[in-house]
């Protein structure tokens, strides 16, 4: 049996460190705190990654972005940081979007589309 630190058992879960933070103090998952921290038998989170814990009740949606700056020549570094993102996932991927714009504003089209629904 491992002891895992939080972002590592929410990484095999599928979920955010928070929701595994939660999970933690309701009860769903023991923890055993070391030093200031807690981590979660490997065991524990195989079990709940197995079924009984809500996580599998449906399958993660996932929505990546990626952004470069400037209006051409940075195709590959988009594809890059995509490929980077895809091989990050861990549930269904339903859309990617892509922005071509300064780091130095606001101005996020593709971002803020998403926002409204689009």
């Amino acid at each position: 049996m491992e002891l895992l630190r939080m972002s590592k058992a929410a990484k095999r879960l599928g979920i955010h460190p928070m929701t595994l933070r939660q999970w933690a103090l309701d009860g769903k998952i023991r923890f055993t705190w070391v030093g200031r921290e807690r981590r979660f038998s490997s065991v524990d989170v195989e079990n709940m990654k197995r079924g009984s814990g809500a996580s599998t009740s449906r399958p993660r949606l996932e929505l990546l972005y990626v952004r470069v700056s400037g209006s051409s020549g940075q195709e590959s570094s988009l594809q890059a940081q995509e490929a980077e993102l895809r091989a990050a996932s861990t549930g269904e991927i339903v859309k990617v979007v892509r922005d071509r714009g300064s780091g130095l504003k606001e101005n996020r089209p593709g971002l803020n589309r998403v926002g409204d629904g689009g």
